[in-house]
């Protein structure tokens, strides 16, 4: 089946200082804008009942740039963009409202929480070196080629950790592979003493990025608080707190990649359970006594286990395997996650343990490691439900 995907290909530029500085600005711009269209909509709205929609402050940028000239220093189609990151965000806030979801109100951006701008009709192949509107010519590492067929849609440029980006987004034509054979069925359970552990019984040790860098973090963000605001110093610090993100970053999405290609190499067909990763990591409730007394609920032995599965990235694991999968034309399918750890995957019997037990031992005689006793157990229900379907 032959239909149109998206892509994106990033690459490092170097502008030079004048063409960072430049940009620097263009961000602190489209922010201030973002800033004032959000104040816009809710003041209409507040105050009159008004939706200020889309399309009617579109209309009203070409006023804008008379009143503050200062505006047209920034390519006309940028100011439009950010116009749609509000709307987008205005939307997301009504779709979370309609479904029972955590509102979330889009909120006014601070200094330095606005770095990318982007080009949504930016056409032109990347180079070593590259024509950005409004900026002029600007070095690029052309170090992955883009594929001839590929249509360039848009161009973003953002700014992390220091580091310049120029992210193309491409259109390319895609023939999907045709669906292979149920090749060496597995089935993985996700931990955090391994990142998972195989039903043929290979696992991969969790890696803890973050929990590395614990340290070293908080070193850098008790001198940043000390440090006296918007000083040489508080900057010098800043940098160094957000490479050090950066890198925790990079280096788990590399582990993530070469870790679902390893999976991916060994098995066509692969279940997992249908976590809530979400709700896994939403702070438990407070307790009260009778007298409105606030009671222990284990909020700080929780946030340690939330941190501990945010650092393991196991949504963006998920993702990755599922498009990944799709373009190979293998299967990934989900399976319901109830009991696939206290259930004997040997005798079916249930065996309740606490988490802290790391081994499964049951009546049966059946003795194995928890997480490859779970992942037999993911095997067996995926293998079943496919089954049922056909």
């Amino acid at each position: 089946m032959d239909f149109v995907i998206r892509r994106a290909y990033k690459y490092r530029v170097y502008p030079t200082k004048a063409q960072s500085s430049n940009v620097e600005n263009q961000f602190s711009m489209c922010r201030h804008l973002y800033n004032r269209s959000l104040a816009e909509r809710t003041d209409a709205y507040e105050k009159d009942g008004v939706t200020v929609t889309y399309d009617q402050q579109q209309n009203s940028l070409p006023e804008l740039k008379k009143k503050r000239p200062w505006y047209r220093g920034v390519y006309s189609q940028v100011l439009q963009d950010v116009l749609r990151r509000l709307d987008k965000a205005y939307q997301a806030f009504f779709r979370r409202v309609r479904t029972g979801g955590k509102p979330g109100f889009p909120k006014f951006r601070k200094r330095g929480q606005w770095n990318s701008i982007t080009y949504p009709q930016y056409r032109k192949r990347p180079d070593s070196v590259i024509t950005v509107p409004k900026v002029g010519k600007v070095r690029l590492v052309y170090h992955r080629e883009l594929p001839e067929d590929a249509t360039v849609k848009t161009l973003t440029i953002t700014k992390e950790a220091g580091r310049w980006f120029a992210c193309f987004s491409a259109e390319l034509p895609f023939t999907a592979e045709p669906e292979q054979g149920l090749s060496d069925p597995l089935g993985i359970d996700l931990g955090l003493t391994d990142f998972f552990y195989a039903s043929d019984g290979s696992h991969v040790p969790i890696p803890k990025y973050f929990r590395k860098k614990e340290k070293q973090l908080g070193r850098l963000q008790r001198r940043l608080a000390k440090s006296e605001k918007r000083s040489e110093k508080y900057y010098k610090i800043l940098k160094a707190v957000r490479k050090c993100h950066y890198r925790i970053k990079c280096q788990r999405s590399d582990f993530l990649h070469k870790t679902a290609n390893g999976l991916l190499k060994k098995s066509g067909l692969i279940f997992y359970e249908d976590l809530r990763i979400s709700d896994m990591m939403r702070r438990p409730k407070p307790k009260q006594d009778e007298d409105g007394k606030y009671l222990p609920n284990n909020a700080s032995a929780k946030a340690g286990l939330n941190k501990s599965i945010a650092d393991a990235g196991w949504g963006k694991f998920l993702y990755i395997l599922k498009y990944k999968s799709r373009c190979l034309g293998k299967k990934l399918l989900a399976v319901p996650p109830q009991y696939t750890s206290q259930t004997c995957s040997a005798c079916g019997e249930i065996v309740k343990k606490a988490l802290a037990v790391r081994t499964h031992r049951c009546a049966c005689g059946f003795v194995a490691n928890r997480d490859l006793n779970a992942a037999l157990n993911i095997l067996r229900i995926g293998m079943d439900t496919l089954q049922a379907r056909t």
